[in-house]
């Protein structure tokens, strides 16, 4: 049972690393949706565009995961 759940986390750890390189901005919109913006002033529509170093926390936050659903899915297969 325990490799089963070791397992799990690697495929949930390689997902969401994979997610979270490859669409930085998407989850960090996603993650901030309904809040108060900091800027109001703009057309209908648009958006303000997500700074680097919020994209940049995204993807560190995503190697990490990804990294460590390998390490499980390594221990896993062992």
């Amino acid at each position: 049972m325990a490799a089963l759940r070791t397992l799990l986390a690697a495929v949930l750890g390689i997902g969401i690393g994979i997610l979270l390189l490859a669409y930085p901005e998407t989850v960090i919109r996603v993650q901030t949706a309904g809040r108060i913006p900091s800027d109001r002033s703009g057309e209908y529509g648009t958006e303000a565009p997500v700074s680097d170093r919020w994209r940049r926390v995204a993807q560190l936050v995503g190697g990490a995961s990804l990294g460590l659903g390998l390490y499980f899915g390594a221990i896993a297969v062992m």
